[in-house]
């Protein structure tokens, strides 16, 4: 019985090749499989120039870069011109999940139903604190909710039930939320985190895992590896900045919309409460 010719290398479906230098440093944490797509829920919040909430955000980063040698502002490294430019923030409601084709619909189904059940709502953000990501590659300078936490919290119960029927994990148990407005990649060898740091997942559509041999030294000089924040960099920002950003004119946001992204696709849903269940 002969043989099949073997399919000829231009025909291959091509595989995704991780290129640190394109996503600032950043490397998968799991192999990419096809048909399967990483996903992420979160509240997205816009700041444009002149706002009180982007000046601050503008300045702490500012203020921040000048302690620690390879920070970079969010959204930072991919702009060349951040001059007037908006900027947009996350707040997280789901850890990255990974979903197949098939699923994918329904998902988005789940998000809008939500969406429909929920009233929008005011929020703050209250102090800020460094996190780290679950694989321990990122540490992010964040500002955490204050005002709003218990809303975000139902908005977390009401997600639980579709991704334990996924088979996938639930945010976490004492959920602390946050917008990150600032990051660094951790040392491989020392990505122990110093005394009070809590771990948190940012979130975000690209996760991360430990460096490897594929970062040139070139590539290492634009994006260092710190072991940890300065272990006084928060108390200092806090002591300068808190009283501003947990002002009710800077610090306080509407929780208007519910945003999932499911691979490069990106579905956002109003609040409207319609279908809430009294």
């Amino acid at each position: 019985r002969s043989k099949l010719p073997p399919l000829a290398a231009s025909l291959a479906p091509p595989v995704p090749a991780d290129d640190p230098t394109k996503h600032q440093g950043r490397i998968r944490s799991f192999p990419h499989v096809e048909g399967q797509y990483a996903t992420y829920v979160y509240f997205p919040l816009v700041l444009g120039p002149g706002e009180a909430l982007y000046d601050l955000v503008t300045d702490v980063v500012s203020k921040a870069k000048e302690e620690v040698g390879g920070l970079w502002g969010v959204g930072e490294a991919g702009r060349e011109d951040r001059r007037n430019a908006k900027l947009e923030l996350h707040i997280s409601l789901s850890r990255p999940i990974f979903l197949r084709a098939h699923q994918r619909d329904d998902f988005k189904r789940t998000v809008k139903r939500i969406a429909e059940s929920v009233s929008p709502f005011s929020a703050s953000f209250s102090t800020f604190s460094e996190l780290t990501n679950d694989e321990r590659t990122r540490t992010f300078l964040s500002m955490e909710v204050g005002a709003g936490h218990v809303e975000f919290c139902h908005i977390l119960k009401l997600l639980a039930p579709t991704l334990r029927s996924l088979r996938q994990k639930e945010f976490y148990a004492d959920p602390r939320f946050h917008a990150s407005i600032a990051w660094a990649l951790l040392d491989s060898l020392g990505t122990c985190p110093s005394p009070g740091i809590a771990t948190s997942a940012r979130g975000s559509p690209s996760n991360t895992s430990t460096p490897t041999d594929s970062m040139s030294e070139l590539d290492l000089d634009r994006f260092p590896r710190i072991p940890h924040l300065p272990p006084t960099l928060i108390s200092t920002l806090n002591a300068s900045y808190a009283p501003r950003l947990s002002a009710a004119r800077t610090g306080a946001f509407l929780v208007d919309k519910i945003a999932v992204r499911i691979g490069k696709e990106i579905g956002v849903w109003c609040l409207s409460g319609i279908g809430r269940v009294a």
